[in-house]
């Protein structure tokens, strides 16, 4: 039931594109020469550099590299949340470019789910409410989506605690109900920006976990921010930035391996 009621919600959205990109690989999402530039002229800052990257369906994959590097700002374009300075974002064969802020919001909704470092959690609902918000704002019935929540709130260890809100909650447990959010709806694609920085080791290999079989089984993206080379290593890729641009990659990972790239890249010189 839950399955096919968002294969039907999930048709609604073929309405918000209008630019096939010929060519197109079988690509969720992609980046396109994309070039960030914050600021204007000799303060000007480019963020990223000219970035190509190809995530198929399926794929975990983490983006590493030193602060500055870049990671956060690729992860915002890629999921519509700001827009390149040049070069493309295509999402399932279609360009975002030029998209009105109205289609980008509903592609959002549809078809992504985000994880981020503030929870921006909703202080008057309990922590099943907030999971459940991706579902209300759509219109959807949260009847249909009962054993997914139940599912991911035992999960992240907070099916006893589902209906306390946002300051009953610990950082920790605020940040497991925004994952259990971004989940809920089996999005097409995951964005995560550290999500297992604020759990302990148990609750973030459960959550990894997660994360990967939702990958696996279900044909979903992630693409993983983070600065931690164990978590690194339990995606399919990790792509490594540095000043802007994509200077390595490596797959089937390991975290002795990531450690040793990171170390590299953050020595002078």
């Amino acid at each position: 039931m839950e399955s096919t009621s968002n294969v039907g919600e999930l048709q609604t959205v073929s309405s918000v594109y209008t630019r096939l990109v010929e060519g197109q690989r079988n690509s969720a999402v992609e980046a396109r020469d994309l070039i960030k530039t914050h600021g204007e002229g000799s303060t000007a800052v480019r963020a990223l550099k000219g970035i190509s990257l190809d995530f198929p369906p399926g794929e975990f994959a983490a983006i590493m590299g030193p602060s500055g590097s870049g990671k956060s700002t690729l992860l915002h374009l890629l999921g519509a949340l700001d827009q390149p300075s040049s070069g493309k974002v295509i999402v399932g064969g279609e360009d975002l470019s030029g998209m009105s802020d109205k289609k980008l919001t509903h592609l959002r909704r549809e078809r992504m789910g985000f994880v981020f470092q503030f929870f921006n959690l909703i202080p008057t609902l309990s922590a099943e409410e907030n999971a459940l918000l991706p579902v209300l704002i759509s219109g959807g019935k949260p009847d249909v989506y009962a054993d997914r929540l139940t599912e991911l709130l035992d999960l992240v260890g907070l099916e006893n605690r589902r209906n306390h809100r946002p300051d009953e909650l610990s950082g920790g447990e605020q940040q497991r109900v925004a994952i259990a959010r971004a989940l809920v709806r089996n999005p097409d694609i995951i964005l995560a920006d550290e999500p297992t920085g604020n759990l302990d080791t148990k609750t973030g290999t459960g959550v990894l976990e997660l994360l990967r079989t939702s990958a696996a089984r279900y044909g979903q993206t992630v693409v993983m921010v983070t600065h931690d080379p164990r978590a690194a290593a339990t995606a399919d890729r990790v792509v490594f930035l540095s000043d802007g641009q994509m200077v390595d990659e490596m797959h089937d990972p390991n975290a002795d391996s990531v450690f040793e790239k990171i170390k590299n890249l953050e020595s002078p010189g």
